[in-house]
């Protein structure tokens, strides 16, 4: 027995004087003494496995393997269910194709862009071509004109007085090319005056007016020629620009359109490793099964009804109503049918659950009054229906913060217990219904008494002790209340009698005489026990924060 479960101390019976002598009311009463109080909170609890995990399928396909069984232990990592699906290998010729399409798209928008390059080839041809040519005959132009000076110079040599010296730089002109200048640098006025005069001055001036048109003419053609050639050089740069920024920018948008059409076929491959469903922990297998509608009860539970078609042939045609309580495992018989080869399986269907049964928890719900009692880490003693007698004990591990609602309004708080004494001849199962008794205070009492010898008033806890035959009400403070023991504390001694039985019937200054007792069973505790469970059943009373 655990040691929250101390005996009582022999209870004294004495009898309460009367006038009458008849129907005294017997009372109990004992000592107050040292004693181990163990304060518990009682609660239900369901076994649960150390793991459980629920296996499903990404994907939806059929069943082509099935490499376990109900009850198989396998390992993390080990192969479960394999699958074929039609949707998965449609999805990825489909991404096949897209790909495709995106390299073949990339192909063709190579060069598809605007070409002004023949454009600006056709322009710098014809500046290349026209204006050389222009400038070479305005060249000749020029030269043919300063030749025409040359002469006109020449020929005033024939009036001029100083024609020996205007001859020579005459020539040296013509060799230097620098005639023009000299001709600008005579002066008509030194010119001879005449007919032969004024005809050569006048040579001269013609002569030296289209030099000048002439060279103009040169200079302005090579001015456009070279404004066009830099113009089109300019172009040119800005067009290679232009299309190397153009080739580049649609070179990054189809690399980025094939590496998304990539991307989409590399994870629809991918999720063929989803086919392969595999163990996700280590434990024992049990597969799903398919839970179909309800069907006709099974065992010919219409037997009854056999011959009901030959009513007086009434009903010729009517079938015969027993047969349909038969089951050949046809689909809406109703039974639980496991998953097999063939099975078709939708995408996040449950196919198996694995339990890891290496060690047991029990899932306790603790109402709302005793949780702020409970904490992790306290013992727990567990009483498990399937195995009476046996006493299995844990340890609280974890506290929920939040309550579940029960239906009739009450919140209990889940907590779970980590089993550490479990009996070798004792085999759990899951959902096993279980009692714990959690132990939430453990006192080395100087003062107790048997818990039947509390009584309630008011806001405060009372014991009657026995002083001098009579019976006086002393206030005391509860410290742990057991099984059967409460540690308390207050205005008594070691060894004082308190009343525990009929102590609702006693008023305080009662005369109480303790010349009499009666033969009564200590181990069984009949008497305080069944009274105290009478005004405190157990998980619904409450002292100063203390539960039963």
């Amino acid at each position: 027995m655990p040691a929250s479960r101390i005996l009582l101390p022999l209870v004294l019976v004495v009898v309460l004087a009367a006038c009458t002598g008849e129907d005294e009311p017997q009372l109990g009463t004992a000592e107050i003494r040292e004693a181990e109080v163990v304060q518990t909170v009682a609660a239900p609890a369901e076994l649960a496995p150390a793991a459980r995990a629920a296996v499903t399928t990404s994907v939806s396909g059929e069943v082509v393997e099935l490499a376990v069984d109900d009850g198989d232990r396998v390992q993390a990592g080990d192969l479960l269910v394999r699958l074929s699906s039609d949707e998965l290998e449609q999805q990825i010729e489909q991404a096949e194709e897209a790909v495709a399409a995106a390299r073949a798209a990339g192909e063709g928008a190579a060069g598809a862009g605007l070409d002004l390059a023949p454009v600006v080839g056709s322009l710098r041809g014809q500046v290349d071509t026209v204006l050389p040519g222009l400038i070479g005959a305005l060249d000749a132009q020029v030269a043919a004109a300063e030749s025409a000076l040359g002469s006109a110079v020449l020929g005033l040599t024939e009036v001029t007085d100083a024609a020996d010296d205007l001859r020579g730089e005459v020539l040296d002109a013509l060799e230097d090319g620098d005639v023009l200048e000299v001709a600008d640098g005579i002066d008509p006025d030194d010119l001879p005056q005449g007919p032969d005069g004024s005809a050569a001055i006048e040579q001269l001036e013609d002569a030296q007016r289209e030099v000048h048109e002439a060279r103009g003419q040169l200079a302005a053609t090579q001015a456009s020629f070279r404004e066009a050639s830099g113009e089109l050089e300019e172009v040119e740069a800005q067009l290679a620009a232009q299309t190397e920024a153009t080739e580049a920018a649609q070179s990054a948008a189809v690399e980025a359109q094939v590496e998304q059409a990539q991307a989409a076929l590399d994870a629809t491959e991918a999720r063929l490793d989803e086919l392969t469903v595999e163990a996700p922990i280590d434990g024992i297998v049990q597969l799903e099964r398919d839970r179909g509608g309800p069907g006709p009860p099974a065992g010919g539970g219409l037997d009854g009804l056999d011959g009901l078609g030959d009513l007086g042939g009434l009903a010729d045609d009517v079938p015969d109503l027993g047969e349909l309580g038969s089951s050949d495992g046809a689909a809406g018989s109703g039974d639980d049918r496991p998953l097999t080869v063939g099975s078709q399986l939708g995408a996040g269907q449950v196919l198996a659950t694995v339990y890891d049964l290496s060690s047991f928890t029990a899932q306790v719900q603790v109402d709302e009054l005793d949780i702020v009692e409970v904490a992790t880490g306290q013992p727990v003693e567990v009483l498990v229906d399937a195995f009476a007698g046996q006493e299995l004990r844990g340890r609280i591990e974890r506290v929920a913060i939040e309550p579940v609602r029960d239906p009739a309004g009450g919140a209990r708080y889940p907590v779970t217990v980590a089993l550490t004494d479990v009996p070798e001849d004792v085999e759990l199962r899951v959902g096993l219904t279980a009692a714990v008794e959690i132990e939430v205070a453990r006192i080395d009492a100087d003062l107790a008494v048997p818990t039947s010898a509390l009584l309630r008033r008011s806001d405060r806890e009372v014991v009657y002790v026995v002083r001098d035959g009579i019976a006086e009400e002393v206030p005391v403070e509860l410290l742990a209340i057991g099984d059967q023991d409460a540690a308390i504390d207050g205005e008594v001694e070691r060894g004082e009698t308190v009343i525990t039985t009929g102590v609702e019937l006693v008023a305080d200054g009662d005369e109480v005489d303790l010349s009499e007792t009666a033969d009564t069973d200590s181990d069984t505790g009949d008497d305080a026990d069944g009274e105290a469970a009478a005004r405190w059943p157990a998980g619904s009373w409450t002292h100063g924060g203390v539960s039963r």
